[in-house]
């Protein structure tokens, strides 16, 4: 268990004089893989064309062919349809619009709303299929493209999505967009030669595109050429301050160059200009704790646990602040949540043991306790099992 780095606790209540701690860095190394690629999968993505978002134009697109019933019929269901919506019942705003295409079959309007609120749904391969649908009948119609592709891109079918982001290009040569949307294509598919060659041509094409200038910035990043990166990042910057992307990925670059103050700014306006960024705001985290402003700290570690309980480095972050602070039942709550990802790392079950004792649940903490001994024993640990049974036996002659 050599990804797990130790911190110092004094533990008067229970008798020691100090206790490991989990490191905050453990998600990083158990998901080394993921972190590799890192850069690759947050390039920028082009949503479908706000046109395509169902309306009262639906209704007004109905084929001529309809006798005045089934355009009653049509124009009741799209009524009720957008009720739906804008409660934000999707799904039965699509069994109303595919209730509509009984009536209406030629309605391109109708396949492309439902495509839409698939997406809305994360159901992409239901809504690619929809696009498919109604670009066999308006095969030009260019925010179809553009949400088949990008219903195939976060689909992660990559190869296919390219090939949608090229049938664009072909229609509209002069897309800035659409070569974004090639380029990130191709980078997930790590042909990085191309991907650059497609985020180049966007540049051409718009020159003040800040979005193509982030792109070029995470192909050199996904590539581990960070100064590379530097330009076209500050560049995009320099076009649209407000991209808290942007400043989220200078400050990777500085944290990784050891310029912890110029990360430390460049976190600070991407926690600004986006409060929901949960690696933003555990990485400034990180940096405050480093600096001695805990209480700024343990917020930002609330928050990156809040808004991404999957954040594991931000659990183990928190775990760790709270359960120096006393504050034991949010502590179980992070450990907890560490050990449904890492079910046998004994350092995490050490922690939890403590939190639970500090809470009161003495028989839960013991029981915790052993199964830390169990596994530093399986893992050879000598010293991780001697500390563990040090401690059970204060517990259990208490």
């Amino acid at each position: 268990m050599g990804y797990r780095h130790k911190f110092a606790l004094s533990l008067v209540t229970v008798g020691l004089a100090s206790s490991p701690l989990l490191s905050t860095g453990i998600a990083h190394a158990a998901n080394s893989n993921a972190a590799s690629n890192a850069a690759i999968s947050q390039v920028p993505v082009i949503e479908p064309a706000e046109a395509e978002y169902p309306s009262h134009l639906i209704a007004q697109n109905s084929s001529d062919n309809l006798s005045d019933q089934q355009k009653e019929q049509l124009a009741n269901l799209l009524t009720d349809a957008q009720k739906k919506i804008d409660s934000g019942d999707y799904a039965g705003a699509i069994a109303l619009y595919q209730q509509a295409l009984q009536i209406d079959r030629s309605n391109t309007r109708l396949y492309s709303g439902i495509a839409y609120l698939q997406v809305k749904q994360r159901n992409f391969a239901a809504a690619g299929e929809y696009y498919r649908q109604a670009l066999e009948r308006d095969p030009r119609n260019l925010p179809f493209h553009y949400g088949l592709a990008h219903s195939l891109f976060m689909g992660e079918r990559y190869e296919q999505s390219a090939a949608a982001y090229r049938d664009l290009i072909d229609i509209a040569p002069q897309a800035a967009d659409a070569f974004i949307g090639l380029g990130g294509s191709l980078l997930r598919l790590e042909n990085f030669d191309e991907a650059r060659s497609a985020y180049e041509q966007a540049v051409s094409i718009a020159p003040n595109n800040a979005q193509a200038y982030e792109a070029i910035g995470l192909l050199y990043m996904a590539q581990e050429n960070y100064n590379a990166a530097l330009a076209p990042l500050q560049r995009a910057l320099s076009l649209d301050a407000n991209r808290s992307s942007v400043h989220a990925n200078l400050a990777k670059i500085w944290r990784l160059q050891g310029n912890e103050s110029r990360a430390l700014e460049a976190l600070q306006n991407a926690v600004r200009l986006n409060a929901r960024d949960a690696d933003s705001q555990y990485r400034l985290g990180e940096i405050l704790r480093r600096r001695g402003d805990e209480n700024a700290a343990l917020n930002h570690f609330e928050q990156a646990a809040e808004l991404d309980a999957g954040l594991l480095p931000a659990q183990a972050a928190l775990g760790e602040m709270l359960l120096a602070r006393g504050q034991y039942l949010r502590a179980v709550v992070a450990y907890r949540q560490l050990i449904s990802a890492f079910p046998e790392d004994p350092g995490i079950r050490y922690n939890l043991g403590l939190a639970l004792w500090g809470q009161g649940s003495s028989s839960a903490a013991i029981e915790s306790l052993e199964r830390s001994r169990q596994l530093y024993q399986t893992q050879s640990d000598d010293s991780g099992m001697e500390r563990a049974t040090a401690l059970l036996e204060i517990w259990q002659n208490n």
